[in-house]
């Protein structure tokens, strides 16, 4: 295969796929993975695809994600809803994970149990814990978004290599069906990472994000053990999510 048709090739598999690892790319193409490292390399010059750690995202897939601080007053109540179904869940003296967002911000200040230690790539989230809380804290390195108030890329993710976790709370813009989804791969990432060093795996989302998709799916549903929300979940929306997972909505009063 020519260079011209290969690296058209990979621009049509960005198409269908929106991202895609580099041994995602080269193993339809049957070549191999320095290749495409080169090609993506390339390609970015051109202007014609994003190169990410690890893999590529094509250009067109990207939409203006909206900040923090956008979203910082919206749906309060559900999340500090969610925080108390949290809390139900968490035992004293965990190590716990917590993406970045303002469900985990709002959700932080419904938990009270005790020596508790958090892992964080969010700053929001590093913040609160630091000023109002004694648990032990690690912020994770990474490059920062001024968008998402997050610490992001290879440093990061790397962040999580000796780590055990016990629980991971991981955030995401919207769930539709099985499928998780965030604004950028390299958001995903790090969740991921997270994630896989986790005994018990959740997803948090209010319920206004269900039948919500973002750009990029980082993660499916099934995957998780709860997927924590709102009581204002419909009964439709709860027989349909439950299928891929544990529904958890309740809280003690």
């Amino acid at each position: 295969m020519l260079k011209k048709e290969r690296q058209s090739r990979i621009l049509d598999l960005l198409d269908e796929h929106s991202y895609l690892s580099i041994v995602e790319i080269a193993a339809p193409l049957d070549v191999s993975e320095m290749t495409i490292r080169r090609d993506i390399t390339e390609l970015a010059k051109e202007n014609k695809l994003k190169k990410l750690y690890g893999g590529a995202e094509k250009l067109s897939a990207e939409k203006k994600e909206l900040s923090t601080q956008e979203k910082i007053y919206a749906n309060i109540d559900e999340k500090k809803y969610i925080g108390k179904v949290m809390n139900e869940i968490i035992k004293d003296n965990s190590t716990i994970f917590v993406g970045a967002g303002t469900t985990i911000l709002y959700a932080l200040q419904l938990i009270n149990r005790k020596n508790l230690f958090f892992i964080t790539n969010s700053l929001i989230a590093f913040m609160y814990l630091k000023e109002n809380t004694d648990y032990r804290i690690i912020l994770t390195g990474g490059e920062f978004s001024h968008v998402t108030e997050e610490f992001v890329g290879e440093v990061a993710v790397k962040s999580f290599e000796n780590l055990n976790i016990d629980i991971a709370f991981a955030a995401t813009n919207g769930i539709i069906d099985n499928n998780v989804t965030t604004a950028q791969f390299v958001e995903g990432a790090v969740q991921n990472a997270a994630l896989a060093k986790a005994k018990i795996k959740c997803i948090v989302a209010d319920s206004s994000k269900l039948d919500v998709s973002d750009v990029y799916t980082f993660c499916n549903l099934n995957e998780f053990d709860y997927l924590i929300t709102d009581e204002k979940i419909s009964k439709e929306t709860l027989n349909h999510y439950s299928q891929y997972t544990t529904i958890l909505k309740e809280h003690a009063k």
